[in-house]
């Protein structure tokens, strides 16, 4: 009887093990099936139009790497989630950084494109990124990039707070020479800002450094500041299209080189993108017994010329207890907020920052005060200037609304104006009434004087003084004919004296002088016989000769 049992049990133990080699096998079989299906991941799409399950591909640089599962509406019924199965080849392409898009025919600003897909169906373009992270979940582009992913070069993002917004396709310049473009622009409501996709072209992609600038450009800047007025003009391209601008800001070598989607930030210009970059600095009030009239937000803070800092709120809203502190009972001072930049200061903002904190206190102690100067006369533009002044008050260390308050002291500015108000004070108080008076009875005086000389002049007896001086001329003259007569017979007589005697030198000497005498009053002679009133008029000049023509 046990042999019997025995016999039927051995009997029936293969037909249990059957079942139990088959379930492993499908298991098995399960396994590789899995693993031959690579990674789930998960789109979301505007719609499903033209997508077909089991049919739509993924597909990198025309490579199918995956194909679409499933289709369903999301949750809220906004957009549409399509799950694709990817071929495990391909999974480390799943990065952060990938993008996605739908080619179909399409006709843009960039060409005709996606003609092919008329007979085969639209697919699902795949860009792989440079990005370490994985992912699985995906959003779908509204449309391909501009650039192809064939065309070598580098891919970067610029975030831009500015009211002006970059449309796709804007130019990217380096010193004047474009360079690459934007490729998407997208608004994020909750940060409130754009972000753009930017493409640069190889082999400028290896100007993209860590520290680069970007500033939006444009046809015409003018700056007016303290330091004056600045116009910058762009080109015409410029003009009608716009643009940005990148490049390592001056006075700093070139950083490392700044990989695929590294983040930048966009400033609206050139100015702007440079003061972006001291962002290490600390803030300080000071309080002016002045007005601020012409200081404004972003003036400069100067010590001695070298820029330190810059102007945040002129005047400053602080709050003390439940009032605001530049209306005060207890000061008539008017606040003013300030920021110091560490890196102004010098090229490491760590030991700039050391520095200035380790020493500002013995500086203050020794009479270092801020005022106000005159940057440029014709804007009215002012600035913070810091500077040593002797035999100024003590200042104790106090704290408004937390900050700490720098001592100021009225100087520059104030003391010009000051002394202006003085000059106009002692040019006011002048007696000036009594000096003009004498003056005026002078004008008068000399009025008189001049309708008196006018009457003379024009009287008859001042007319008829020409006619009598010509006729004593002419009896002079009649005279001095007479009397050359007489020396003529007076030096015949005398040639019948010796020659050689004292008395015969005598007369030949006084013969001489009366002879050059009547030389000299000849052509006075001719003179006046010519312009009878030579004696007060100038001598009439006679014409010019004026030729004739030959007959």
């Amino acid at each position: 009887m046990k042999n019997a049992e025995i016999k039927t049990t051995r009997s029936l133990s293969p037909i249990w093990i059957l079942p139990l080699v088959a379930l492993l096998i499908a298991a098995w079989m399960l396994y590789q099936y899995q693993l031959t299906q690579g990674t789930t991941i998960k789109i979301s799409m505007p719609n499903a139009e033209g997508i077909v399950v089991g049919k739509t591909e993924i597909k990198v640089r025309s490579v199918k790497m995956g194909v679409i599962s499933s289709v369903v509406l999301a949750p809220d019924q906004s957009h549409v989630i399509a799950y694709a199965n990817i071929d495990q080849n391909y999974n480390d392409l799943l990065t952060t950084d990938a993008m996605l898009w739908l080619v179909e025919p399409r006709i843009d600003e960039t060409g005709i494109s996606g003609l092919g897909t008329l007979l085969s169906g639209v697919y699902l373009e795949f860009l792989p990124g440079q990005a370490e992270q994985a992912t699985d979940e995906f959003k779908l582009l509204e449309g391909p990039p501009l650039i192809s992913d064939t065309v070598a070069g580098g891919r970067y993002l610029l975030y831009s707070r500015l009211n002006e917004v970059a449309e796709v396709g804007t130019g990217i310049y380096y010193k004047g020479y474009k360079v690459g473009q934007i490729e998407t622009a997208e608004f994020d409501w909750r940060a409130q800002t754009m972000r753009y996709g930017l493409f640069i072209r190889a082999p400028y992609d290896n100007l993209i450094s860590q520290n680069i600038i970007f500033w939006q450009n444009s046809a015409l800047e003018v700056d007016l500041s303290a330091d004056g007025i600045n116009v910058k003009t762009g080109s015409l391209a410029k003009m009608l299209k716009g643009g940005i601008s990148f490049a390592v800001p001056n006075g700093e070598a070139s950083g490392a080189l700044a990989k695929n989607n590294h983040i930048f930030r966009l400033s609206k210009d050139y100015k702007s993108a440079l003061e972006q970059r001291y962002d290490n600095f600390d803030y300080y009030v000071i309080q002016f017994e002045q007005s601020i009239r012409g200081l404004k937000v972003g003036a400069p803070v100067e010590y001695r010329g070298i820029r330190i800092g810059t102007v945040v709120e002129a005047p400053a809203m602080l709050v003390v207890g439940d009032r605001p502190a530049h209306f005060s009972t207890e000061s008539t001072a008017v606040p003013v907020k300030i920021k110091i930049e560490y890196k102004r200061i010098f090229h490491d903002a760590d030991i700039a920052k050391e520095f200035w904190q380790g020493n500002v206190a013995s500086w203050i102690e020794r009479g270092l005060r801020a005022s106000l100067k005159t940057g440029n006369l014709l804007t009215g533009a002012i600035y913070v200037d810091f500077d040593m002044y002797q035999g100024v008050e003590p200042f104790n260390e106090t704290r408004i609304a937390g900050l700490r308050v720098f001592p100021s002291t009225s100087s520059g500015f104030s003391v010009l104006a000051n002394q202006v108000s003085d000059v106009l004070n002692k040019i006011n108080e002048l007696n000036i009434e009594q000096p003009l008076s004498s003056l005026n009875l002078a004008l008068s005086e000399y009025n008189k004087l001049a309708v008196d000389l006018r009457t003379m002049i024009n009287s008859q007896r001042a007319q008829q003084l020409p006619h009598e001086m010509s006729a004593s001329l002419n009896q002079i003259q009649n005279s001095m004919a007479s009397f050359d007569v007489t020396m003529q017979q007076f030096k015949k007589t005398m040639s019948d004296y010796q020659q050689g005697s004292a008395v015969y030198s005598e007369l030949t000497k006084t013969l001489q002088q009366l002879e050059t005498i009547a030389e000299q009053l000849q052509p006075l002679s001719k003179s006046i016989n010519e312009q009878p009133n030579i004696l007060i008029f100038d001598k009439a000049l006679q014409p010019d000769l004026i030729p004739t023509k030959e007959q």
